[in-house]
């Protein structure tokens, strides 16, 4: 019955995708008037599923060449999966270490700083990381990091991947924290101290391996987060993802159905290939440093 109701779920947030896609064409304003044409909707839905099957759908206008859209949207692709991916990585690191193994030390400053952080919008703490980078290099006349992407081949690195593990990260280590507390208070682990093994072996063999399933748990909670906030850091650092195929591309080339449909189905693609990378590099660390 589950697996039935995440099939229904995703089918229909499938459906509704397509619906909110089609409103710019056919709901606007003309002379004063809003104009909404509901009838219509269906006929572009049915017309972009026909065209995934003869090839039409694959193809968009860019001016007045007919590209491959496929193609072209590989190279964003791996654009968003690369910094969402990375930075998620170094959030599952960085959580084993803080979150599980120093879960003592830095549980006071990891609650002060997520009352800090919680209470800055993600645009203004990148337009904040921005003009602190730039006013070092306008006393010093160092250039410390990239505020912004020039173009795919000089891309910013640091600062984005920064920006988008900071919240999932804080986050992170504050659920471990307490899990680390609630694991570490269990007879089990005292008794396993009482005869004097080492907090190495302790740590390995019972807390982590107690701890591991809530962070699971958590892991689509954490991608969605990381997910929802590359909107805004690859609009702010013009990192030249998905977004801009998404925002861009429409600005410049006509609102084009199956260009923002298809775009919007990626960003599906990537919540998944991100999670899988994520779960299979947690299955690997299990693999070598707990089980092994």
């Amino acid at each position: 019955m589950s697996y039935l109701k995440f099939f229904v779920i995703q089918a229909a947030s499938i459906i509704l995708l397509f619906f909110l896609a089609a409103l710019p064409l056919y709901l606007y304003n003309m002379d004063g008037r809003l104009i909404f044409q509901p009838l219509e909707i269906p006929n572009e839905i049915a017309n972009f599923i026909i065209g995934l099957f003869t090839g039409e759908s694959y193809f968009y206008m860019q001016g007045d060449r007919r590209r491959f859209l496929l193609s072209d949207l590989s190279s964003f692709f791996l654009s968003s999966y690369f910094y969402l991916s990375i930075s998620l990585l170094i959030v599952i690191i960085l959580s084993f270490i803080l979150g599980i193994w120093f879960w003592k030390k830095s549980e006071k400053w990891v609650y002060s700083a997520l009352g800090f952080i919680g209470i800055i919008p993600d645009f203004i703490l990148v337009l904040l990381l921005q003009l602190l980078i730039t006013y070092i290099y306008k006393k010093t006349g160092v250039k410390v990091l990239k505020v912004a992407s020039l173009s795919m081949d000089d891309p910013a690195i640091f600062l984005p991947i920064f920006t988008l593990s900071i919240l999932p990260l804080f986050y992170l280590i504050r659920t471990l924290n307490d899990k680390t507390y609630e694991v570490l208070t269990e007879d089990y682990i005292l008794t396993a101290k009482a005869k004097g093994l080492t907090k190495r072996y302790i740590y390995l063999n019972h807390v982590i391996s107690n701890v591991l399933p809530f962070l699971k748990a958590d892991l689509y909670k954490i991608v969605g987060i990381s997910l929802s906030n590359l909107f805004i850091i690859e609009y702010l650092y013009n990192t030249r993802g998905l977004t801009e195929i998404l925002f861009e591309y429409p600005n410049n080339f006509g609102y084009q159905y199956n260009l923002v449909v298809i775009t919007l189905l990626s960003f599906f693609v990537l919540y998944i290939v991100t999670l899988l990378t994520i779960i299979l590099f947690i299955f690997l660390v299990e693999r070598i440093f707990i089980n092994g």
